[in-house]
């Protein structure tokens, strides 16, 4: 789970997001959007900026998460409110909403609070994206007073920003069925994919920087829910984006060679498609088309891993 100082933190504004945009100073720009006051708390002192060189002194353990998703600046401010907890206001600039909404994606634990275009609130913490911005504000001590509080925050930061920003392309070739709730994670790296479902010790689909991410489960077909992505009941989807096809190429038979080396060529309703048995009975298949790489892991039937991947290329060849 991403911790900013005690967690996740944030900030919030009441100037149109367009105002920050073309300030000169990225602290000024940032401070517009956050209001100086709410509801009788107030900033305590000086606003602190962090870049992703000096992030680490802010934030020990996350700060990699976060520059694993290339944010740009973070601002820090502190509200204190006599005889009340303090708040603490942290707000990424992520330089686009693609990663705002991939390191929202981290962690997805908690209830939705109704901000911006994807919130969470759990136990003192609200956090949400809007546009290219990640936002996270903490209570010291969770009260109903600090809750309500920090929704006021949160709702004057959302409108601050103005305006919603696109997500990430990826998610458009996701078949209906792996769109379970509170699954879908994007990401670019190898240990971000094996903090949420491990594939392998080594970066076998050499992830990196440059490429896109989306793993998403799908709701089991039984009456228990899975507890988590490593035991997914329903199979989990893995679709990357390559800079080039060559490199989508490569990292697909890296992937064969590596993890499923039994899968040779065989004839399939999906031209290219691979597919094998693992030892716990399920099916894992792997598809390469253009510049993407797609990945069904744990699947209960053969029928279903292809009927996924075709989907994909489905959706790929209407989008050319």
């Amino acid at each position: 789970m991403i911790r900013a100082a005690p967690l996740l933190l944030c900030f919030a504004a009441v100037l149109p997001a367009w105002t920050g945009e073309f300030m000169d100073d990225p602290k000024e720009a940032l401070a517009s959007l956050l209001p100086d006051e709410i509801e009788g708390w107030r900033s305590a002192a000086s606003d602190r900026l962090f870049d992703p060189e000096t992030i680490f002194d802010y934030i020990d353990g996350a700060g990699e998460v976060y520059r694993s998703y290339n944010f740009r600046i973070l601002l820090s401010r502190r509200y204190e409110c006599q005889d009340r907890a303090a708040l603490v206001a942290d707000l990424f600039d992520m330089g686009s909403s693609r990663d705002a909404f991939g390191v929202f994606t981290h962690d997805l634990e908690g209830e939705d609070a109704g901000l911006g275009q994807g919130s969470n609130y759990k136990g003192g913490l609200l956090s949400f994206w809007r546009d290219r911005y990640f936002v996270s504000l903490y209570a010291e001590e969770e009260t109903e007073e600090t809750k309500r509080t920090l929704f006021a925050l949160g709702a004057a930061v959302a409108e601050a920003v103005g305006r919603d920003g696109a997500e990430p392309g990826l998610l458009r070739l996701l078949p209906e069925r792996f769109r379970r709730p509170g699954s879908v994670r994007y990401f670019h790296t190898h240990h971000v994919l094996n903090y949420h479902f491990f594939v392998a010790a080594e970066n076998i689909l050499n992830l990196g920087p440059k490429t896109e991410a989306v793993l998403a489960g799908q709701a089991a077909p039984v009456e228990a829910a899975p507890d988590s992505m490593q035991d997914p009941g329903g199979g989990v989807l893995l679709v990357v984006r390559y800079p080039t096809a060559a490199e989508a190429s490569e990292a697909f038979s890296g992937f064969l060679n590596a993890y499923m080396p039994g899968a040779g060529p065989r004839r399939a309703p999906l031209e290219g498609a691979r597919l094998v048995r693992t030892e716990d009975g399920r099916w894992t298949g792997i598809f390469a088309r253009g510049d993407v790489v797609a990945i069904v892991f744990q699947e209960a039937e053969a029928v279903d891993v292809l009927d996924a991947l075709d989907h994909i290329a489905g959706a790929l060849e209407k989008g050319r």
